[in-house]
């Protein structure tokens, strides 16, 4: 959709109305008291205003959707300004209603301060939600940040320039690291330039933490810079997700109602439920195996979907044909599951599937093929084998099972223990 085209389409639901139903707050509901992040005077402080008084707006969840995880949430406004509404307030609530505790920053900006002044005001917020941890309900290892714009650029730059802890410092507020434990960037940030003298920028690059990318090709001033960062952080070996749509102005916050753009903020949160910030549990390997009518799946997977932990990131295993035992799947800790139960669903995407990778004929005539020692006879070997094999189409679509056998009453649960083996031999059955 182009620029023009969404002009027309705003105009269209101003008139009548809005195409989809909106995501409505709380009538005439308050803004909560800012939380000041130097009770007496900020650092550089010049003046004796709001705007010389870094604070933070806590939103935060119900005690039944508290996932422990929390957002300093940074509006942009190209350092002149804050868009503390759309960018701030709208995000805060977002994040309020998915469980996870939203933090809006009131950070220094210009003419009055510089940048500097900026980069301090965020790292003393992050600092102090770790210090304050217990009293808002959240935990002081899964403390993030999100940043719009030039709110974006400030999260690039906390993440670049991040304090180290200080234990024995006087000001409790110095003693933890400023460092994010996640970084999420909407249409700002950049390569971080050299953090110091005889710093590169690609060790700065490196210091940041797990990081999601959101931004629009038709948002030009920004999507260069963000596409350069995706790449130095890939090099960097940072992990990194990026999710660049091709029409979209600059500034569209969540987006929502939007049919096309108003996925991200679904795309962030399901990053952040993988991710495991959504859960004080740990991670634990998980092994098995899928047999579908008593024969090994020969291509599809199984999803694990949580049932007792808010906020456990749900994990499929895919079962691609490719390993050793067929139809074994594993699970590394650092993408396992947590302690729980969880529904067990079977996805089957194939009836009849042989990874080249392990079929033996495959193997052997690519590896004479590669080495130039194919002859005439491995050649006839290899046309009558291709001829002779079932390759049409035998599956009338996808097929999913999440009982053991179709009438039975209850669906496939399986529990994950710490300090058990974990190992899981899933057997469903068509009839």
């Amino acid at each position: 959709m182009h620029s023009s085209s969404r002009k027309i389409l705003a105009l269209f639901c101003l008139t009548f109305g809005p195409i989809l139903a909106p995501h409505r707050l709380s009538a005439g509901e308050p803004p909560p008291p800012a939380v000041l992040l130097w009770p007496d005077r900020a650092p550089g402080a010049t003046g004796d205003t709001d705007e010389d008084r870094p604070a933070i707006y806590p939103y935060l969840p119900s005690a039944e959707k508290n996932t422990g995880a929390a957002v300093l949430v940074c509006p942009g406004g190209g350092f002149l300004t804050r868009c503390s509404d759309h960018e701030g307030v709208l995000v805060a609530q977002w994040l309020k209603a998915h469980g996870i505790a939203g933090f809006v920053l009131r950070y220094r900006i210009g003419p009055i301060y510089s940048r500097q002044e900026s980069l301090l005001d965020a790292q003393r917020a992050l600092r102090h939600l770790r210090v304050h941890a217990t009293e808002f309900h959240l935990s002081p290892d899964r403390v993030g940040i999100i940043g719009f714009s030039a709110g974006g650029e400030l999260a690039s730059m906390t993440a670049a320039q991040a304090l180290a802890a200080k234990p024995d410092a006087t000001d409790p507020l110095d003693q933890p690291s400023s460092r994010p434990n996640f970084a999420i960037l909407a249409y700002g940030g950049s390569v971080p330039r050299a953090a110091g003298e005889g710093t590169a920028p690609a060790a700065a690059t490196n210091a940041f933490p797990p990081t999601f990318l959101f931004c629009t090709a038709e948002d030009v001033g920004h999507i260069n810079p963000m596409l350069s960062l995706y790449t130095a952080l890939l090099h960097q070996h940072v992990p990194v997700e990026a999710h660049f749509f091709a029409d979209g102005e600059h500034g569209v916050s969540l987006a929502q109602n939007d049919p096309v753009l108003g996925v991200w903020p679904e795309l962030m949160f399901q990053w952040m439920r993988t991710g495991g910030w959504l859960t004080d549990r740990p991670r634990l390997a998980v092994h098995g195996s899928v047999k579908l009518d008593g024969e090994p799946l020969p291509h599809g997977s199984i999803i694990f979907t949580p049932l007792d932990s808010v906020g456990a990131p749900p994990v499929v295993a895919y079962l691609l044909g490719i390993t050793e035992v067929p139809a074994a799947f594993t699970l590394r800790p650092e993408r396992g599951l947590t302690p729980g139960r969880y529904r067990v669903e079977v996805r089957q995407d194939a009836v009849r599937w042989q990874s080249n990778s392990r079929n033996p004929i495959m193997l052997r005539m690519g590896q004479k093929q590669r080495s130039g020692t194919l002859t005439d006879e491995d050649r006839r070997e290899w046309n009558a084998y291709a001829r002779q094999r079932q390759l049409s189409p035998a599956i009338e679509g996808p097929r999913v099972f999440n009982r053991r056998h179709p009438g039975d009453a209850q669906e496939q649960i399986v529990e994950v223990k710490a300090g058990a083996e974990n190992q899981f031999e899933i057997e469903v059955f068509s009839k």
